[in-house]
C-alpha cells in the first residue's frame, strides 16, 4: 500500500470542510499535549461541528491558533475570549475567539474500544476532579526533578 504525505494545513482544511458539511470526522491522536487523557497514536476522537449550547469548561475543541491546528481543553471563558490548554501543559495557554473553533470532540475512543461521550455530565465531573490533581502532580514532579539535578549533578 502506497503512503502519501500531505501537509497538516491541507489535511485540516479537508477536516474543516467535512465538519462544515454536517458530517463527523474520526481522527487518531498525534502528540502528547493532552496526555494522559489522550495517548499519542492510541486514542481516537470523533469531531463534530461546534455547537454553542455545548460550550462549557472542560470540553475539548479543535481550533486554529497562530496558523496551527490544535486540540486542547477549554479551561476558562473571559467575555469574548476562550482560554484553552493541553492537559499535559500546565503553563501554556491559548487565547482564541469562537470564530477560531473548527470543531468539538464528541467522543473519545480508547485503545480498547471504549467510547466516552464528551457531552455527558460524567465526562465534565471526572475532568473537574482529575485535572487539578494531575496539574499538582506535574508541578511536584518538575520541582523534584530540578531539586535532584541541582543536588546531585555536580557531585
Amino acid at each position: 500500500m502506497a503512503v502519501k504525505e500531505i501537509s497538516n494545513n491541507l489535511f485540516f482544511t479537508n477536516v474543516r470542510n467535512i465538519i462544515n458539511s454536517g458530517n463527523s470526522v474520526e481522527l487518531k491522536i498525534k502528540g502528547t499535549s493532552m496526555y494522559p487523557t489522550l495517548l499519542n497514536g492510541e486514542h481516537k476522537v470523533v469531531l463534530t461541528s461546534y455547537q454553542k449550547q455545548y460550550l462549557r469548561i472542560g470540553i475539548i475543541l479543535l481550533f486554529v491558533y497562530k496558523e496551527k491546528y490544535i486540540l486542547h481543553r477549554l479551561v476558562s471563558i473571559n467575555e469574548n475570549q476562550l482560554i484553552l490548554q493541553g492537559d499535559n501543559q500546565p503553563y501554556i495557554r491559548e487565547y482564541i475567539e469562537e470564530k477560531d473553533i473548527v470543531g468539538m470532540v464528541e467522543y473519545i475512543i480508547s485503545p480498547t474500544g471504549k467510547v466516552t461521550d464528551c457531552k455527558k455530565r460524567r465526562f465534565f465531573v471526572q475532568n473537574r476532579f482529575w485535572r487539578p490533581i494531575y496539574q499538582y502532580h506535574l508541578f511536584f514532579v518538575r520541582k523534584m526533578k530540578g531539586f535532584f539535578i541541582k543536588t546531585f549533578a555536580y557531585t
